[in-house]
């Protein structure tokens, strides 16, 4: 309910600078059961949804998603953290900075995360529910230290993390380092554009810089 209201208060306030306002409908609804007509979607976004998931609702949730669909329609979907990235290069950067806490995820987010992906692992999943799809990776871990440094957070870990990456250095290192193979294993954020692998579109998907705006 509480997502619901703050959807609705900022839904209110874009559509009233729209010529002749606009519509938003609002539903609650199961992710494997959406009260949506077959092919009545031209976009679905999940933005921030898939890492709450346990795999058998993931499947459901992509199940639906590929019934609502139109064929020309395609997905635009976030995920964090990359298991990656959390998994495999965090560890190595302790080494270099003794300073970053042993985890990296709050006690909330191992309570919560109970689907972390990979960009293999999001591709794969995709692909057994009918999509085909682009996913890539972008580093805003630096991003977010840089703006966060400095701010009360509740959670400590992340406190002590952000006031340790928000340097020059870790900027520089980790921009050169997305340019590198070591790419998918330095971003946090997964990204992803699919659609159902029998779509009548135009060849190809759209391009990922389209989306940037998402962050």
């Amino acid at each position: 309910p509480g997502s619901l209201s703050l959807t609705r208060r900022s839904a209110r306030q874009l559509l009233a600078d729209r010529p002749g306002g606009g519509r938003l409908d609002l539903v609650a609804a199961e992710a494997g059961a959406l009260p949506l007509a077959d092919r009545c979607a031209d976009r679905v976004l999940l933005l921030d949804v898939v890492e709450h998931l346990h795999d058998w609702q993931l499947r459901e949730l992509l199940a639906e998603i590929r019934r609502i669909i139109r064929p020309s329609g395609y997905v635009v979907l976030h995920t964090l953290p990359n298991r990656w990235a959390l998994g495999i290069a965090y560890p190595l950067l302790r080494l270099l900075v003794p300073s970053l806490p042993r985890e990296a995820r709050s006690d909330y987010e191992r309570a919560v995360h109970v689907n972390e992906q990979s960009p293999r692992s999001l591709r794969r999943a995709l692909q057994d529910a009918g999509f085909e799809s682009r996913v890539w990776v972008e580093e805003w871990t630096t991003r977010h230290a840089r703006r966060g440094a400095g701010r009360a957070y509740p959670d400590r870990a992340r406190r002590r993390a952000y006031g340790a990456l928000d340097r020059p250095m870790f900027r520089m290192g980790s921009r050169w380092l997305m340019r590198s193979p070591a790419r998918n294993l330095v971003g946090n954020d997964i990204f992803a554009l699919a659609r159902p692998i029998d779509g009548r579109a135009e060849p190809g998907l759209p391009s990922r810089g389209r989306y940037r705006a998402l962050g």
